[in-house]
């Protein structure tokens, strides 16, 4: 399988949630993200536009280069499907290394890119920033504006309940972020072929967020019923239980199989903040691991003599 090299994460991730106690528990007032609505909101008009430098990929043969004009909230935009989707993608992820957006968007055609960035920019939907790091490259990043956040909620047709977020709101887990999307593209290949349609992103502060919602309502009830009520949670979420905390993920895809029946995979990016304890309860609780270049033989011998499989993904 070949080698994805991802830079180092430069932060400490940890995606645990315990058992609420008999104390009241403070709702947290966080403001909670725009959720994503399929469907388009109006298409008026096409035209057709200067052709950028076509790529020989077959995944970019036959894209519709003509822009259509949506309207939000008062205000038109002209976008043409590979900017939807571009849009689509970096509203998933917060943020979006523009090499990767490159690769994965337009099949390594970085003039249709940035053509199509510098358009999305002009009309106040897209930002690019460049994100120093000590004694690494710089990366340029992407993000939505609120602007763009609205429109591609209304205008994306990804399954009803798909968040999308705009700006940069925790730095330090900004390059985590943006690593999640290899990650999420090396996945949603294999679910794909595997006939998965109608995939869903969930990032771990979502699934957490939905989680402590749920659980508010069990903080008076006495010690057994919690742990079957965590249980219970936890099933429904596609998670599982450790002693008294569910395990979240990095990244959670949900998808639809031919038959109708919704599945759901856990996926988690391997950091070099890592303990073996750590790597092994993640793998217990049925994640699908990713490792960065390098990471790899760590993993395995956090794993040796557990009797624990993990499939080893370098990203």
């Amino acid at each position: 399988m070949s080698r994805w090299d991802i830079t180092d994460l430069d932060r400490i991730h940890s995606a645990e949630l315990r058992v609420p106690g008999q104390e009241q528990r403070k709702e947290s007032g966080n403001t909670k993200p725009s959720m994503g609505r399929s469907g388009s909101n109006s298409e008026t008009t096409e035209t057709e536009i200067e052709r950028p430098l076509q790529s020989t990929d077959r995944r970019t043969q036959g894209t519709d280069l003509r822009r259509r004009s949506y309207e939000v909230q008062g205000q038109s935009y002209s976008l043409r499907t590979t900017e939807l989707q571009a849009m689509s993608d970096i509203g998933r992820f917060r943020a979006v290394d523009v090499q990767d957006l490159a690769r994965f968007v337009y099949a390594h055609n970085e003039s249709r890119m940035s053509y199509d960035l510098e358009n999305l920019r002009r009309q106040g939907l897209v930002e690019k920033k460049t994100m120093f790091r000590a004694h690494k490259p710089a990366r340029k990043m992407v993000t939505l504006t609120a602007q763009g956040q609205q429109l591609v909620r209304t205008a994306s047709g990804l399954p009803e309940g798909q968040r999308f977020y705009h700006g940069i709101v925790k730095p330090r887990e900004l390059h985590h972020d943006a690593d999640l999307y290899k990650v999420y593209q090396k996945a949603a290949r294999d679910i794909e072929r595997r006939g998965g349609k109608n995939l869903r992103v969930r990032l771990d502060f979502e699934l957490k967020e939905s989680i402590n919602r749920t659980k508010e309502a069990a903080g008076h009830l006495p010690e057994d019923m919690r742990e079957r009520y965590l249980a219970a949670v936890a099933e429904e979420h596609g998670l599982t239980v450790d002693g008294t905390a569910i395990r979240l993920p990095d990244l959670q895809v949900e998808y639809t199989l031919a038959d109708g029946r919704i599945e759901r995979e856990n996926l988690e990016l391997l950091s070099q903040n890592y303990r073996e304890q750590g790597i092994r309860s993640k793998t217990a609780a049925g994640f699908k691991i990713y490792a960065r270049a390098g990471e790899t033989n760590r993993l395995r011998r956090a794993l040796r003599d557990t009797g624990l499989v993990a499939e080893v993904l370098s990203v």
